[in-house]
């Protein structure tokens, strides 16, 4: 394929408080140094930050669904790191995610994805794959 998605990006007023909380939540490491842009990149996903002159003042048009393994605990760790808990939407078992903000108010969803079903998505918790669960 001859295109591929190179980086997400995000505007935001305080590109420091958001490349040490977006690099500490997804362990990346900032390979740009610019006053309006910078660039954060990690083994799996480039994410980019855009200074803008106003504040996130209404709904998102796009957010990030990050896929986690232990869900709690990422929550968790996310809240540690400057995140605000908005809600949990768990009503199917199979579509689980909670809804946070960034410290600028940017929504993102912390799914329950486990790996395995990642890389097979015939994989679902408690199969091996070749299967219903028995």
């Amino acid at each position: 394929m001859a295109i591929r998605l190179g980086s997400t990006v995000i505007n935001c007023t305080d590109l420091d408080t958001m490349s040490r909380f977006w690099c500490a939540a997804l362990g990346l490491r900032p390979v740009s140094e610019d006053s309006d842009f910078r660039l954060l990149r990690g083994p799996y996903v480039n994410l980019s930050l855009q200074r803008s002159s106003t504040p996130v003042s209404a709904r998102d048009q796009m957010h990030l669904d990050l896929y986690a393994d232990d869900q709690q605990h990422e929550v968790a760790r996310l809240v540690g790191l400057g995140a605000r808990f908005v809600r949990h939407v768990d009503d199917d078992p199979a579509d689980d995610w909670v809804v946070l903000t960034d410290p600028e108010g940017n929504l993102f969803c912390v799914c329950a994805k486990p790996a395995a079903e990642v890389r097979d998505p015939g994989v679902r918790a408690g199969t091996t794959g070749a299967g219903p669960a028995a």
